[in-house]
Order: C-alpha cells, then sequence, then structure tokens
C-alpha cells in the first residue's frame, strides 16, 4: 500500500550512519571515525577522518596479512561505498579519507 507523504533522514542521522559504516569497514570500534558530508554533483560526498591505532613496531606478521595504509584505504572506500549506499539509499560520490591516529 503507497501513503502520500515523504521521507526524510537528518543530515546528524544520516552523518552518524556513514562513520559507523567506516568504522566497520576500517575494523576500527565504534566512535573513531567522524564524517562531514557535502553534495558531489548530486551525490553524498564524505570527508573521512579515521582514527587507526598504530601498529606494535617489533611485531612480525609472518603471513604476510598486514597490507599497507593506502591499500586498506583503497579497500575500505569500496566498502565505505557499497555499504553506505545499501544502508543509506543515496549514491555516494568522492569519498575522501584522512588518516589519524588513535
Amino acid at each position: 500500500m503507497n501513503r502520500p507523504g515523504h521521507t526524510r533522514i537528518t543530515p546528524t542521522a544520516l552523518r552518524k550512519t556513514v562513520e559507523t559504516v567506516a568504522c566497520q569497514a576500517f575494523g576500527i570500534p565504534p566512535g573513531d571515525a567522524s564524517a562531514s558530508l557535502h553534495d558531489d554533483a548530486g551525490k553524498l560526498g564524505l570527508d573521512l577522518l579515521v582514527r587507526l591505532p598504530a601498529p606494535p613496531l617489533l611485531a612480525l606478521d609472518p603471513g604476510g596479512r598486514d597490507r599497507p595504509l593506502f591499500e586498506r584505504a583503497d579497500i575500505a572506500r569500496l566498502k565505505i561505498s557499497f555499504m553506505g549506499r545499501e544502508v543509506t539509499g543515496m549514491e555516494l560520490g568522492r569519498i575522501n579519507i584522512r588518516l589519524g591516529a588513535a
């Protein structure tokens, strides 16, 4: 059944949703990412600050599973784009990621 009316998502709710998606994409605790939203030619543009913990300096990964930061960011950007669209229903445009320390 279709009912007349409209649905709005407040900017704060949208920002919090994108921040949660970013945390999941990077595998970091909730609250370790902050976002600002902007229009990107009709799409939802994101500026993200992601706080990553510093890796232990003496730890070795014998399996080579640790990826370089830029590769992790590229993979996370794809996840954020896909999951963000799935959750919000909005097309995401440019996703700028700034990495910081937790």
